[in-house]
């Protein structure tokens, strides 16, 4: 972005001469002149004394190149700032995140991108699904994960990839030995082999009469457990609710209640213990698909559609 007209004033007060100001610029003499004349019109005043030789500039013109200077210092700057911007050096990212799909999906995604682009600060908001989506519609946040089942009407969204539920049993329950040619190996589950179809779907109707915990009520996952369930005519019975899939996980480790996790949830994280997993209910039930959503319209800048790329990359 460049102000014409104060670069031309500039150059021609640098070399006192319209002549030697137009052979700079490229540009005609005549064209050259003319131009600052018609802005001296316009404003009333003289901005070069031309009846000596070389020519002068007045006070009206100094004090406009002052001005000019100031305009053509800020004007570089932007332009600076516009280049970095678009090749990456400098810029920002606000993205939302539940703490689970935080601790799970974007350490990976993250450190990748900011060892290619370090001058980009990355800011993750951590909320609801809810609450993120209205810090999305009000700027608040750029883009937000989540899973796929928005108001589209209201948002654009990029799918990411698709997961599976899956239910981890604690070691010490006696179901187990019941269940056990139904058993997914966790490193199976780490390779991305969980949809191999010698792992069979177990039935829920099996595993009714024993212990759960369950996320709380306004989690994602929470929703597609209590379908399953709902599906099922079965009335789990839950001996508590938490507020965060680690501490599930945690619990059923320690031997407290079943618990439903998604696949990627053990994939991405460097577990020491594990409970049993099994896959249960249908596809339909059980498999979400993943996405990054923002407000329907909204431009989204260079180094996020980056960042988008990176976690279609690592995650897809």
């Amino acid at each position: 972005m460049k102000s014409t007209e104060f670069y031309y004033i500039k150059e021609v007060a640098s070399q006192r001469s319209f002549s030697k100001a137009a052979k700079v610029l490229g540009i005609s003499q005549p064209a050259l002149s003319n131009y600052i004349k018609k802005i001296e019109e316009n404003m009333g005043i003289l901005l070069f004394d031309r009846s000596v030789s070389p020519i002068e500039i007045t006070e009206f013109g100094k004090a406009y190149l002052n001005y000019a200077n100031e305009i053509i210092q800020e004007t570089d700057k932007m332009n600076n700032i516009m280049w970095d911007l678009q090749n990456l050096k400098r810029g920002s990212i606000k993205l939302g995140s539940i703490a689970s799909f935080s601790s799970t999906y974007l350490p990976g995604p993250v450190t990748t991108f900011h060892r290619k682009y370090p001058g980009i600060y990355i800011e993750i908001i951590e909320g609801r699904v809810t609450d993120l989506s209205e810090k999305c519609m009000v700027g608040d946040v750029d883009m937000y994960l989540t899973d796929a089942d928005i108001d589209n009407e209201m948002f654009d969204k990029e799918i990411l990839f698709d997961e599976q539920l899956i239910m981890a049993v604690p070691k010490d329950f006696e179901i187990n030995h019941r269940i056990k040619d139904y058993r997914v190996p966790v490193e199976e589950i780490v390779k991305g082999n969980l949809r191999d179809e010698k792992y069979k779907s177990l039935d829920l109707n099996i595993v009714k009469e024993q212990d759960f915990v369950f996320l709380n009520e306004n989690l994602p996952i929470r929703h597609m457990v209590d379908q399953m369930f709902k599906n099922a005519e079965i009335q789990p019975n839950v001996v508590m609710q938490i507020p965060q899939t680690m501490t599930g996980l945690s619990m059923a480790i320690a031997g407290v209640g079943i618990f439903f996790v998604a696949e990627n949830t053990i994939k991405y994280n460097n577990f020491k213990e594990h409970p049993y997993y099994y896959k249960v209910g249908s596809d339909r039930e059980t498999i979400r698909t993943m996405c990054i959503a923002y407000k329907k319209g909204k431009y989204i800048s260079n180094a996020a559609r980056k960042f988008i790329e990176i976690l279609k990359e690592q995650l897809g």
